[in-house]
């Protein structure tokens, strides 16, 4: 008997997971869809799949599976209108036979999203079987989001420093307009958003001739503290951007909304000349090629080759 299980093997295919937070804006999927272009690009042959994160937008769009026509005709693609959780993801793919899968969060920062996703990807792979050989998985891993985590393999500093040169466009861009650069991420209100600051000073640094702020719609610095210090600076021109990787929810109803309490309306009501540009990080190529870079990172970290 023990012969006839030796014998016996499981597929053993390999996958790449998106772990996005999600969008409900369907202008919005551009980013995420850029993303996976490069991964497909950078790994071709590798089955590369999506999961959204966020319950409120996953549920959003289980809603709207009810009039999917409406949402095609805006490019919306079969794959959102049935995504899934990361767990719902991942079982698909094992039952498929992708049992070595690197999943990739698209997350900024370690906040709350990523300290679950990494809390599931960890449970997962502890999972011990009776016989080894019918272990549901071969590995699964999970990679590092764009401002790096904590740890000694990779200095998360190392991964700012690549966020920071990826924004070198953007600082082209308030220069060539004589503003101010704002940047408003989304933050969270139970993890520290330090590696925010850390970033954004290294950006002052980068670029010490032109001013940049970062503020948070969520956690430190917020609306009140950002506002009050570009105040207090003198800046009269501002270009107002989001730093959240895509410009949905958030970037229209906190950032870019008419209403006086939003990021434009109290910078206007304190005499600032506010352009806005509404775009994601990953609509920014350099951006979406980080993704890729930490994949393969990850991949050569445990052992796992990327190749069809």
């Amino acid at each position: 008997m023990g012969r006839i299980h030796a014998k016996r093997r499981q597929k053993n295919k390999k996958a790449i997971l998106l772990a996005h937070f999600g969008t409900s804006f369907p202008s919005a999927l551009a980013s995420l869809d850029n993303i996976r272009n490069h991964v497909v690009e950078a790994f071709p042959g590798i089955e590369t799949r999506i999961c959204f994160t966020s319950n409120m937008v996953r549920n959003i769009w289980a809603s709207r599976r009810k009039n999917p026509d409406r949402w095609k005709e805006e490019g919306v693609s079969d794959e959102v209108l049935g995504v899934q959780a990361f767990l719902a993801a991942v079982g698909n793919l094992q039952d498929q036979g992708y049992r070595t899968i690197v999943v990739q969060p698209t997350h900024v920062y370690h906040g709350e999203q990523y300290e679950d996703l990494k809390s599931y990807v960890q449970a997962l792979r502890s999972i011990r079987t009776v016989k080894e050989v019918w272990a549901p998985f071969e590995q699964i891993v999970i990679s590092r989001p764009l401002l790096g985590t904590y740890g000694v393999l990779h200095d998360y500093l190392d991964d700012v420093a690549e966020v920071v040169e990826a924004l070198g466009n953007d600082v082209k861009q308030a220069e060539d307009r004589d503003s101010a650069l704002v940047y408003v991420g989304h933050g969270n209100d139970f993890f520290s958003s330090g590696v925010f600051q850390e970033m954004l000073h290294a950006l002052r640094k980068a670029h010490p001739e032109r001013p940049v702020y970062m503020g948070m719609v969520e956690g430190f610095p917020g609306l009140e503290e950002t506002v009050a210090r570009i105040v207090r600076d003198g800046v009269k021109r501002v270009l107002l951007k989001p730093f959240m990787i895509t410009a949905g929810d958030h970037a229209h109803n906190d950032i870019d909304n008419a209403d006086p309490d939003s990021w434009r309306g109290r910078l206007e009501a304190e005499g600032c000349m506010v352009e806005t540009i509404m775009e994601g990080l990953g609509s920014n190529d350099t951006f979406a090629a980080l993704f890729a870079h930490r994949i393969r990172e990850t991949a050569e970290d445990y052992g796992i080759e990327l190749h069809a």
